[in-house]
């Protein structure tokens, strides 16, 4: 979960001075990673108001974590497994997530540059791989939406996920290979 360093501070300044208790640092780093942690926790949830419910329980739990984190740490990947583990707590407390509602998420991977029937075949495409999507394990979702929407590394999912890096790997392979096997079937 690349995002740039802020204009006023640097991450690791604003982090410093978060964990110091300057809650204008912290309200600084919400803005700077919010739009992305959602993008991603999207993702994961059933709903948009579920995952904003994710998103506000990932910015509690780092604000009391704050102190005890380590400065040298990525923030990014650090508030994705903080969402992992808000995540992994609501799908214990109920039964697996749906992903009935992917609302919009289509338009912002649409390339508005080709022209009306080229759009209508990649939105086409697109919704055909979101409803692959929904059909996955849910073990199989969060590692497609870490790798392709969070962009982070194997070694990032296999520390956000507590997973061998090895495991993550077969995950990645198995749920494309069940997407692959999908789509052909289901463009025909």
């Amino acid at each position: 979960m690349s995002v740039s360093r802020g204009r006023e501070y640097d991450q690791d300044e604003l982090v410093l001075k978060a964990q110091a208790g300057d809650a204008g640092a912290f309200d600084r780093l919400v803005e700077i990673y919010t739009p992305r942690l959602y993008q991603v926790v999207r993702r994961f949830a059933s709903d948009r108001g579920e995952a904003e419910a994710i998103v506000q329980e990932t910015w509690l739990r780092a604000w009391r974590a704050l102190p005890r984190t380590v400065k040298d740490r990525p923030m990014g990947p650090w508030l994705v497994r903080i969402a992992v583990n808000v995540t992994r707590d609501i799908w214990r407390k109920k039964k697996p997530l749906d992903f009935a509602d992917t609302g919009g998420e289509e338009d912002f991977l649409q390339d508005e540059r080709p022209g009306p029937e080229e759009r209508m075949s990649q939105k086409e495409a697109l919704e055909s791989l979101v409803r692959g999507v929904e059909r996955l394990r849910p073990e199989y979702r969060m590692v497609i939406a870490l790798r392709y929407d969070a962009v982070l590394s194997y070694q990032e999912i296999a520390s956000a996920l507590n997973l061998p890096v090895n495991t993550v790997r077969t995950h990645l392979h198995r749920a494309k290979n069940t997407l692959r096997n999908w789509l052909e079937t289901n463009d025909a």
